[in-house]
């Protein structure tokens, strides 16, 4: 059984459905993505170290809007999506409600729903 899934204790912090193991996603241009989807329309991404967060959040930016960076980088924190970094305790496979800290690099995920 997975640590994610159907009995997962990581659950979407939009709609608290059970959310999938991140798996890598080729994007558009190549790099790869570690993330995914929830049925609710948030995506996600996953940064194992925690010192990739800013790289984190274009990766985000560029599942939200299926690679279309014009449309990325034109939409406004707030104004056209929700966004949450919450922290990642790897032992307990368990969310922090905290954002992710800036001081001490730690795994983190970063969560974004697109407003309707």
């Amino acid at each position: 059984m997975s640590r994610y899934g159907e009995d997962s204790i990581l659950r979407c912090p939009f709609c608290d459905s059970s959310i999938e193991e991140p798996k890598e996603i080729q994007s558009r241009f190549g790099n790869i993505i570690t993330g995914g989807n929830c049925s609710c329309g948030a995506v996600y991404v996953y940064d194992r170290t925690g010192h990739n967060m800013g790289e984190a959040y274009v990766d985000v930016l560029t599942l939200a809007s299926e690679g279309d960076l014009d449309k990325a980088w034109s939409m406004t924190p707030g104004e056209d999506y929700d966004l949450l970094e919450l922290t990642y305790n790897t032992r307990r496979h368990t969310f922090g409600r905290e954002a992710v800290s800036r001081g001490r690099p730690s795994p983190g995920f970063i969560f974004l729903r697109l407003k309707k």
